[in-house]
C-alpha cells in the first residue's frame, strides 16, 4: 500500500483490512493489485469476505449490491442520525456493535445465571456485572449507544428474578421484585454501568 497506492488510507487488524477508495473503479483495481500481492507471497483474499462496499449516505445517491461491512465487531452501514447545528435529520455511513457482537454480549449474560446465585450478596452481583459490563461500555458504547441498549437489557430481568429467588418478601410478586430494583436505582444510578450508561430499570 505504501509503495503502490500511498494516497488511499486503510486500517489492519491482523488479516482484517479496511480499504477507504474514492471510486468502484479505484476499489476494485486495489482490490485486485493487493490480491495479486497476496498470491506472490503463497496467500489469496477471502472469496467470500472479500467485497467492494458502497459507503452510502445523504450525500451518496444509487444502490449497490453491498451496502455495509463489519470490523472489529462494528458493522457500518447507512444510518439515520441528527445534525448538531440545526437538528436536521439525515444518513450517515456509520458505525454500531454488530448483531454477532449483541449476541455474544446476551450469552455471556445468560451464562452468568444471575437470577440463580441467591448466594451471592447484591455487592458481589454488582462487581461482577461492572467488571464486563464497564469494559463493553468502553468499547462498543462510543457510536450509536442504542444498539448496545438491546444487548443490556436482559441484565436487569436477571437481577429482578435474582432478588425475588434471594428473597423471601418478593418471590411471590414480580411487581415487587421491580420496584425494589428501581428504588435502588433511584438511590444510586451509577451502582450499575449499565444504569449509568442509560439502561435503568423501568
Amino acid at each position: 500500500m505504501a509503495r503502490t497506492y500511498p494516497g488511499v488510507p486503510f486500517e489492519r487488524y491482523c488479516d482484517d483490512v479496511v480499504v477507504h477508495c474514492r471510486s468502484k473503479a479505484q476499489a476494485d483495481a486495489v482490490r485486485d493489485a493487493i490480491g495479486a500481492r497476496m498470491e506472490q507471497v503463497g496467500l489469496q483474499l477471502h472469496p467470500e469476505k472479500t467485497r467492494v462496499v458502497y459507503c452510502k449516505d445523504s450525500n451518496r445517491k444509487g444502490t449497490a449490491e453491498f451496502e455495509q461491512f463489519t470490523f472489529l465487531g462494528y458493522t457500518f452501514r447507512p444510518r439515520l442520525a441528527k445534525g448538531t447545528k440545526n437538528g436536521a435529520f439525515f444518513v450517515s455511513f456509520s458505525p454500531a456493535i454488530s448483531r454477532d457482537a449483541q449476541t455474544r454480549i446476551r450469552n455471556t449474560i445468560r451464562d452468568w445465571r444471575i437470577h440463580r446465585r441467591s448466594d451471592l450478596t447484591f455487592a458481589e452481583i454488582v462487581a461482577r456485572i461492572n467488571r464486563y459490563v464497564a469494559g463493553w461500555i468502553a468499547y462498543y458504547g462510543r457510536f450509536y449507544k442504542s444498539a448496545l441498549y438491546v444487548a443490556l437489557r436482559g441484565i436487569n430481568n436477571y437481577l429482578m428474578r435474582w432478588a425475588k429467588r434471594k428473597f423471601k418478601h418478593l418471590r411471590r410478586s414480580s411487581k415487587r421484585a421491580w420496584l425494589a430494583l428501581k428504588a435502588i436505582y433511584d438511590r444510586e444510578p451509577g451502582m450499575l454501568a449499565h444504569w449509568k450508561f442509560g439502561v435503568a430499570p423501568t
